[in-house]
């Protein structure tokens, strides 16, 4: 080969590199959700908590209020009628609950634990909630987090600020509960050591789990001697930390007590959804 040749075809790789690059660079963003700018995420997060959108309260006649959940990540509804005034819902309440807390990406549902279930009920009927707006339930992928346990969601609770929710779920024990003053919502997930946080992440990024950048990264640590305090009352009443689901498999994750639960690490498909459940 010449050294013309050689010459033409080192310019012709020159050229063709970047536009492969480009053509996979679309390839990769095309199977992604789009973005939208934080003052368009503001607007539809203000509609998830405009209790106008929402039905009133409901209650049987002896008195149970039923819990509305309703998926802002296209899963649906359910209505689910507690055994008690206090909570406690059978199978086929719990099999409703995890269709709507599912895993939007795949469309994949797993149990729910049933403390889960009846600390969102307890929350709703502390506030007398119609309904309670779900963000994100169970998520197959979220390594090293409750929400790939089944015992943890991400919820919004119309007409209550996220703060106040926050605040009422703190004095109920073995809670992790967290704060996303930017996303827009509140954390909750059952475990055997109650830790509280804040985190100031915005829409669609993941927190560092780790300790020493959780800083750098947003999160905070919040009210470390008051989970202490809310488990020793819920240990004092008998409560169970975990609500007895099923055990998952050998090889799934194993969330830490201590630690905070990771951010929502999508943007919520709502953006693109009607924000209340029908």
């Amino acid at each position: 080969m010449d050294r013309r040749t050689t010459a033409l075809l080192t310019l012709l790789a020159g050229l063709l590199l970047p536009l492969a690059s480009s053509a996979q660079q679309h390839r990769h963003r095309a199977g992604r959700p789009a973005r939208i700018s934080l003052s368009s995420y503001r607007a539809i997060n203000q509609r998830w908590h405009n209790p106008a959108a929402v039905p009133a309260a409901r209650f049987t006649p002896d008195g149970r209020m039923v819990l509305r959940l309703s998926s802002l990540n296209g899963m649906g509804s359910a209505e689910l009628t507690p055994e008690r005034q206090d909570g406690g819902f059978d199978d086929a309440a719990r099999a409703e609950a995890a269709r709507v807390l599912g895993d939007r990406r795949t469309g994949d549902h797993a149990p729910i634990d049933r403390r889960l279930i009846d600390v969102i009920f307890q929350i709703a009927r502390h506030f007398e909630v119609g309904q309670v707006n779900v963000v994100s339930g169970y998520r197959r992928e979220s390594r090293n987090s409750n929400h790939s346990l089944g015992r943890a969601a991400d919820i919004v609770l119309p007409g209550v600020s996220d703060e106040a929710v926050a605040a009422f779920a703190r004095s109920i024990g073995f809670l992790g509960v967290g704060v996303y003053p930017v996303s827009g919502f509140v954390h909750v997930d059952v475990r055997t050591r109650s830790f509280y946080w804040v985190d100031r992440s915005s829409p669609g990024r993941t927190a560092s789990r780790r300790r020493s950048r959780r800083r750098s990264r947003g999160i905070q640590e919040v009210h470390g001697t008051l989970a202490q305090q809310a488990d020793a009352r819920a240990r004092a009443l008998g409560v169970t930390a975990l609500g007895g689901t099923e055990a998952p498999a050998s090889t799934a994750p194993q969330a830490a007590d201590d630690d905070d639960d990771e951010a929502d690490d999508e943007q919520p498909a709502a953006v693109r959804t009607a924000p209340s459940g029908g």
